[in-house]
């Protein structure tokens, strides 16, 4: 009779489960999948802040549970979309909040949002997605696409702010001040400091040629449309200096050991990716 018992507790659980799961509302659901894929990292399944990620970050991230503080209760739906929209940086926070704005539609970042919104107790209005009495969408539904960066557009970048040695060094001073300010340390490695979400750059500068960091940079879903790697929303000269940065970086004891690094990311998912 016991035996019985505990086998129809399993099955009447996986019901419940899926019940529950099916009760999510259709753009909360979106918002979710895109939270697992490109927020879980840093913000933790639950959303209280205990990524893999988080450990390697400095401020840690935000947790979004409001578990021991009253935070994210106070914003409005309007700020956390600004948040997401702009990144840290652009709004005068942590630059290890990403900017989104540039790699999702108007309506998944509203539907990221929408689920953010059940993270956490509010008394914010519920979003409303499509137009009254009509499934018409209240949100722009479309990426953006934006085009593949030429090499030449480096070059002649190249050409005209870094045309001899101590301007390229002033340049590469300057790119190591932005690539920490817009966040770049929160997903990369550097001689053992910073995330590890992405590629470990410790040896990138014998791996990768600049021209490419740079294109990269610049728009990295032209190259990988899936990577977690946001847009940056960067002007072409920071670009530059950044990839001018990341160039120099050539820890030459370090090279097997982050090509090791790259190749164990690589079986664990393929589309982690980012330079």
């Amino acid at each position: 009779m016991k035996r019985k018992g505990k086998l129809f507790v399993v099955p009447f659980l996986m019901a419940f489960m899926l019940v529950a799961v099916g009760c999510e509302d259709k753009y909360v659901a979106k918002g979710h999948k895109a939270y697992s894929r490109y927020c879980a990292p840093c913000h933790g399944d639950t959303g209280n802040g205990s990524g893999y990620n988080a450990k390697n970050m400095d401020p840690v991230p935000r947790d979004l549970t409001d578990g021991d503080e009253d935070y994210m209760a106070k914003l409005s739906n309007d700020e956390i979309f600004e948040v997401l929209q702009l990144g840290g940086y652009g709004v005068d926070l942590s630059g290890g909040m990403p900017v989104w704005g540039k790699v999702f539609s108007e309506e998944e970042l509203w539907s990221l949002v929408a689920y953010v919104r059940t993270l956490h107790p509010n008394e914010e209005n519920e979003i409303v997605f499509t137009k009254p009495d009509s499934k018409e969408a209240l949100f722009n539904t479309k990426r953006v696409r934006y085009p593949m960066v030429r090499e030449q557009k480096f070059d002649e970048l190249l050409e005209s702010l870094a045309p001899d040695e101590e301007a390229f060094d002033e340049q590469v001073a300057v790119g190591e001040e932005i690539y920490a300010e817009v966040g770049c340390n929160a997903c990369h490695r550097v001689n053992g400091e910073g995330g590890t979400l992405g590629p470990n750059l410790s040896a990138a500068g014998f791996m990768l040629q600049p021209q490419f960091i740079f294109r990269w940079i610049m728009n990295p879903q032209s190259f990988v449309p899936k990577t977690r790697m946001p847009n940056l929303d960067l002007n072409e000269a920071d670009a530059l200096a950044i990839s001018l940065y990341v160039s120099t970086l050539k820890e030459a004891s370090l090279q097997n050991e982050v090509l090791q690094e790259d190749g164990d990311a690589e079986d664990g998912d393929a589309e982690a990716g980012g330079v």
